[in-house]
Formats: C-alpha cells, structure tokens, sequence
C-alpha cells in the first residue's frame, strides 16, 4: 500500500510536544498533516534550530532508513498534527511505490544540499573570522612598536 497521509495513524500533539529526542532509535515517519515541526540539536545554551517541517512534509526517514538513533529532537510548533509510518508500512511503500520512493530520496537530497550550503557558509565565516583576527593582531603589535 502506498504511503500517503489517510494510511499512517494520525496522532495530535500539543505546541512544544517532543516527537522524538537526539539518540533515541528512529522507528516511524512522520507527516505533518497540520501545524509544524522544528527540528533541534543540542542542549542547554547551545541550540541550534536545523529545520522546521510543515504540512505535507515528512521528517524521521533518516533513521528509520539507516536504523540509527536520531541525530536531533523534534519539537510540535503550535498544535500539530502527525501521521506516523511504522518501518514495515514505510519499507512497503518503497518497494510499491516508485513515486514515493523518488519524494524520499528528493526530500534527502534536498536535505544534504542545504547541509552542504550551510557547511559552505561556515567553513568561509570561520576563513574571514581568522583572517579579521589576524588583522587585529597585527595591528596591535604595530602600535606597541609604534
């Protein structure tokens, strides 16, 4: 049976509900039917937001693919509503499938461009931030010189 919205059960959860925590075993798909999702990793002051899901969209099949724990939480954003994909009914639908398949590779695909791209911003802000300090630092040994 193809995966679509009406086939997963439907649970509801209220704003600020965790779906799932970082390091917890990936065993469902989630769509977001209604409200949002955020995506977040880390803990304490350091929390970074790494993308936020609404309707329509699906989020989890990365660990429930590769049988990993989650590498982040989910978190409801106002009052949301799920449909969640057991690894037997998601595994179904690849096979049955193709255009299914072809949205879950897409939707990773686009997932690892925007990594990429954020990795690229870094990796050049990080680049200019050591070039600035090194400007800095060469301009107070000048004016100790001076």
């Amino acid at each position: 049976m193809p995966l679509h919205e009406g086939t997963g059960v439907v649970r509801d959860y209220d704003d600020g509900d965790v779906i799932f925590h970082e390091g917890e075993v990936g065993e469902h798909l989630f769509v977001v039917m209604r409200g949002g999702i955020c995506i977040r990793k880390g803990a304490g002051p350091v929390i970074a937001v790494l993308a936020e899901f609404g309707p329509g969209e699906m989020f989890g099949e990365q660990a429930l693919i590769d049988r990993r724990v989650h590498s982040a939480t989910a978190t409801a954003v106002g009052e949301t509503t799920l449909a969640v994909y057991d690894r037997d009914t998601f595994l179904a639908s690849l096979r049955e499938d193709p255009e299914f398949a072809l949205r879950v590779i897409g939707s990773l695909a686009s997932r690892l461009r925007t990594t990429s791209e954020r990795l690229q911003q870094i990796a050049t802000q990080h680049v200019l931030d050591r070039a600035e300090m090194a400007l800095v630092q060469k301009a107070v040994l000048e004016s100790e010189i001076d």
